[in-house]
């Protein structure tokens, strides 16, 4: 890792047999654009196969695919996204960090290309792109992060809880209704529905996770602490 490398990326190892990589966006694009201020990504994607630097990282596939995207938020989280993938691979399989890619399934489920026994997941919110690897083949994993905004729940809630769980959360705090959300979407992400399966068939509850109204056996989860602002949840097969 050379030294700008080594401020974007940290390393982690999980319970569960898991790798995880976090991507700082914002150290990332003070590197590779540092013409861009701060916060300021809701502008026009550019041109990324003219950006210095990027093809020690990305190939010339993944670079092209980033620059079609057409906000630079966007571009950013998805290059950050696949560097996460690349740095925790290579500390799982001992493999060059630029070879790695990702390929999707057809509901839009990510996996290694060449490597598919190596299930991967990947998140991104705010400042941050994460990735978790297991070092288990074939035991799925599934990753959510989300930014943590006071008073955003109640909003969510209408659409992403069900009764019995807003009711257990009744006077909760931010931080453990953030915990049950990114779970919900972890699990979500782990049986590879993500958007085609309704939150609500989902319920994070005090006696576990619950898919349409049936506990869930066979896996296991974790809410990791992370970065201060933010929530982190881990699902993986047992």
């Amino acid at each position: 890792m050379n030294i700008s490398l080594e401020q974007m990326v940290s390393i982690f190892r999980l319970n569960g047999g898991m790798v995880l990589a976090d991507v700082d966006i914002a150290a990332f694009m003070g590197v590779f654009l540092p013409e861009f201020p701060a916060g300021k990504r809701g502008l026009p994607g550019v041109d990324l196969m003219a950006v210095p630097g990027l093809e020690a990282l990305f190939t010339a596939a993944e670079t092209e695919r980033a620059s079609g995207f057409r906000v630079l938020k966007k571009q950013a989280e998805w290059l950050c996204g696949r560097l996460a993938v690349k740095q925790a691979v290579a500390e799982v399989l001992g493999v060059s960090p630029r070879g790695v890619t990702v390929d999707t399934e057809p509901e839009g489920a990510p996996f290694l290309a060449g490597y598919k026994a190596t299930p991967i997941s990947i998140s991104h919110s705010g400042d941050h792109a994460v990735a978790v690897v297991s070092t288990r083949k074939g035991c799925r994993v599934a990753v959510d992060l989300e930014q943590v905004e006071a008073g955003r729940m109640p909003h969510v809630a209408r659409v992403a809880f069900t009764p019995r769980e807003i009711a257990e959360l009744d006077g909760a705090s931010d931080a453990e209704w953030y915990r049950r959300w990114t779970l919900k979407e972890a699990y979500l992400k782990y049986i590879a529905k993500g958007f085609h399966e309704s939150l609500k068939k989902v319920e994070i509850l005090n006696r576990g996770i619950c898919h349409n109204g049936e506990a869930v056996a066979g896996i296991a989860w974790e809410t990791p602490e992370f970065r201060e602002g933010y929530q982190l949840s881990v699902v993986w097969q047992r």
